[in-house]
């Protein structure tokens, strides 16, 4: 029976360790880490029989797994060895801990079907069992989602962490020991304040994780909008045409670069060009319809996304825009206009720009051969 028990706890333990050794940066090599992690689990493991033993209120085994509140003390080595805060190396080892105490209640919980007797060695089997079916996933979980979030949270948020983690721990360890012992007011009370506490906690972190994706988006579509014409900019149109493109979307990307534009900036100022881009912008914009997008790249280069099939109107339609600028009487000076198809004359936003502008470029040629 001792025997069991010593295995138990050294499973257990050793799930913990190898979790955490595996998602924490370690001080020393690897084989050096592994190897004094290896030393440790022992110590330790042995550390917990020997009390396990010697403390009669634990009594024989009948799954209370009060010995796992110990456990908490392996946060202490594991420090030594490992290059990152000890709240960090505490939030590993309690998601760690959930697990295992989850596995251990739960076969606990089969082991009962069995003959009391054989209490000891039906848990081990079915809590082995269960680490073989279970462990390759909850490492794939902790690898690729646990440990990011760990790696990139606030500091108040890393407190919130390893509160709740903590939190949950308890609630499974209290509802185990109520299982095996019977409830009383005392471990209901106990269990209420936990489950409360880690709502209260779930609820304001998930809050917290709302503000800062809401401040995140605000702060992409801000980067995504010029700020001159409210258009969006060259990032916007590079989101818009690659999601077009992942749909296997056709379109026409439509190259303008305004005629003359330098001449309005030199006989007005920059400020009389600035309205123009806007009058402009403004202009163009309240003709589009469905199916049709406007960008500014930069200075007075602008570019059109055209779904409709019908491109030549689109673009009869933008060479018939007219304004007149009320403040020094401007008028449109016409613009020059490029296409390219996707996906016949390119397959990347990159050679579509190119391919539309050294069009438009073209048309700016035969438009000055003609003059």
């Amino acid at each position: 029976m001792t025997i069991i028990i010593l295995m138990i706890i050294l499973e257990m333990v050793s799930i913990n360790t190898y979790t955490t050794y595996s998602c924490s940066k370690k001080k020393a090599s690897p084989i050096g880490s592994l190897f004094s992690v290896c030393i440790f689990t022992a110590i330790f493991s042995i550390l917990l029989f020997l009390l396990y033993r010697q403390m009669p209120i634990w009594g024989n085994f009948n799954g209370k797994g009060i010995f796992m509140l110990v456990g908490f003390l392996y946060v202490i080595p594991l420090k030594l060895m490992f290059n990152q805060t000890i709240k960090q190396t505490a939030i590993v080892l309690s998601s760690s801990w959930i697990y295992t105490m989850f596995s251990f209640a739960l076969s606990v919980r089969i082991a009962y079907l069995f003959p009391l007797e054989r209490l000891a060695i039906s848990t081990l089997i079915i809590q082995t069992l269960f680490y073989g079916l279970t462990l390759p996933y909850y490492m794939k979980f902790v690898r690729k989602i646990y440990v990011y979030i760990l790696m990139n949270l606030e500091k108040h948020m890393l407190n919130m962490l390893l509160a709740i983690s903590v939190s949950w721990f308890f609630v499974i360890f209290i509802l185990n020991y109520i299982l095996v012992e019977g409830t009383s007011i005392i471990m209901e009370l106990l269990i209420l304040i936990a489950i409360i506490g880690n709502a209260i906690m779930s609820f304001r972190m998930a809050h917290h994780l709302v503000y800062i994706n809401n401040k995140a988006n605000n702060l992409s579509k801000i980067v995504k909008i010029d700020k001159l014409t409210q258009l969006k900019n060259r990032e916007g149109l590079y989101e818009d045409a690659l999601q077009k493109m992942e749909l296997d979307h056709p379109f026409t990307m439509v190259f303008a670069d305004l005629n003359d534009f330098k001449s309005i900036n030199d006989c007005f100022g920059h400020a009389a060009g600035d309205d123009y881009l806007k009058l402009f912008a403004a202009t163009a914009k309240d003709v589009l319809e469905e199916g049709e997008f406007f960008y500014r790249l930069h200075g007075d280069e602008f570019v059109f996304l055209v779904e409709s099939t019908d491109v030549k109107d689109f673009c009869e339609k933008i060479h018939n825009l007219q304004f007149k600028s009320e403040g020094n009487g401007m008028t449109f000076k016409g613009l020059s206009l490029g296409c390219a198809d996707f996906p016949e004359d390119g397959n990347t936003v990159s050679e579509l720009l190119y391919m539309s502008d050294l069009r438009m470029y073209q048309v700016k040629k035969e438009q000055h051969k003609k003059l």
